[in-house]
Formats: structure tokens, sequence, C-alpha cells
């Protein structure tokens, strides 16, 4: 059973790397911005406006969050959702000139957009309306490593969904506009307390279902992957309602 399961994230791995322009696969943009000081409210009214008039129908859909913890605290993440390949030759420069016009004047720091491609092997729970919280880790692992790191991250997925049936989580791996080395990783909820209580211990529940000492094997194996200095980095964001 165990070697079936290293196949399959050996399998998974490969493909994803291998197709990342395949049409059938989905999509993330991301973006950040920072206010100008004493210019939140400006920006998020500009945004808010933005939004509403081009990004609130299917296949241009943006999502914006906040930083709640952390260094960056603060900074505004926007995710241009459910794309497919197609969607990059769109034009969008009536879309882009609105921003510059009308929101880029309110913007303190802006960070450099990122594509990410969705992993559909590492996905748990369905989807729905967006969560008003996202806890995001962000994995960043040593050359030649990510089969360690991509084992514990979907078997840790398959535990998390048995002890916690309302578990919502999405991966990707970055295509372009950032470190290739890198994943990310969403949990989304509404609320905190909602904690569910389990007769198992996490590890007893890993061990179960992939077989024995496994948990303390997988995960020395991934904290072996990561990299020295900041390769496992994780805050929370809120959703802002535009």
């Amino acid at each position: 059973m165990k070697n079936i399961y290293l196949l399959l994230i050996s399998f998974l791995i490969t493909f994803s790397v291998q197709s990342q322009r395949n049409p059938e696969n989905t999509y993330l943009t991301s973006f950040t911005y920072k206010a100008k000081d004493g210019m939140t409210a400006k920006f998020e009214k500009a945004a808010a406006k933005k939004t509403k008039m081009f990004n609130s129908e299917d296949g241009n859909i943006i999502l914006t969050y906040k930083a709640i913890t952390g260094p960056d605290t603060g900074v505004y993440e926007r995710y241009l959702v459910n794309q497919k390949s197609s969607s990059y030759d769109r034009d969008a420069s009536k879309e882009l000139q609105y921003w510059d016009d009308n929101v880029a004047p309110y913007v303190g720091q802006a960070g450099g957009q990122q594509r990410w491609l969705h992993e559909d092997w590492a996905a748990i729970g369905e989807g729905g309306d967006p969560k008003k919280y996202l806890h995001k880790t962000i994995v960043r692992y040593k050359p030649g490593m990510r089969e360690h790191a991509a084992r514990y991250i979907y078997r840790a997925g398959k535990v998390a969904e048995k002890r916690n049936p309302n578990t919502l989580r999405r991966v990707f791996s970055i295509v372009s506009g950032g470190d290739f080395n890198m994943i990310v990783i969403f949990n989304g909820f509404d609320k905190y307390d909602d904690w569910v209580e389990n007769d198992s211990t996490w590890a007893e529940d890993y061990n179960e279902m992939f077989g024995w000492e496994t948990h303390s094997d997988d995960l020395e194996h991934m904290q072996k992957s990561l990299r020295d200095w900041n390769g496992m980095v994780r805050y929370t964001l809120e959703r802002v309602d535009f």
C-alpha cells in the first residue's frame, strides 16, 4: 500500500510539472498591494468599484483578502480564480487601464503578478462561497525534494478530512512569477471555533491510513526537504467584501 501511494504522488508531481499549459488545468493569479499611508479607505473604495465593474462574472472573478497576522499585516492579496490557459490570452487592456487610472494612485507598494497551478490531487472538501478566513502556508523545498513535501501534504490532507469532514483545502504550485520550488496551501474556514473532537490522535490516524510509523517517517522527510531559512511560513488572511 505504501508503494502505491508513493507511485501515485510521483506520477501526479511529474504530470503537473509537464502540463503547465494544459487547457484542462486550472490556474490562479495572485497580486499583492499595500495602500499608501492614510489612503486605506480610498484604496478599498476604488478597488471595490473596479472589482464590481470588471471582476464579478465567471472567468474573471477576483477575491480580495487582507493579511491579519505576520510581518505583512495590512497587505491586500487579490486572487483571480478558476483560470484556464486560454484566460491569459484575454484582452484585459481596458481593465488594466482602469486600475492604473483609478486605483493605482492609492497604492503604496505593489507585488508582481504570480501564476499558480491548482493541484487537483491535494484538494480537500467541496467548493462553495469563499471562506471568511484563510490560513495560507507557503512551503519552500530544496531542489529535487518536492516528492517528500508533496507526500506529506497529500497524506496530511486525507487525515485532516477524516478528522474533520468540514475541512476545506486547496493547494497550488508556482508556474510563473516566483521561486519554482514553492507550494502554497490554503485552508479556508468561516469561524475559529469549529474544532471537532476525536478519540484518536493525529499520528494514530495517519499510521492507520498509511502504514505503521509512516507519520514519523513522512514528517521527518518533509522537514528535511524544507529550506533551512523560511522553509515554511503561515499567516492568516481575512476576506474583504468588495
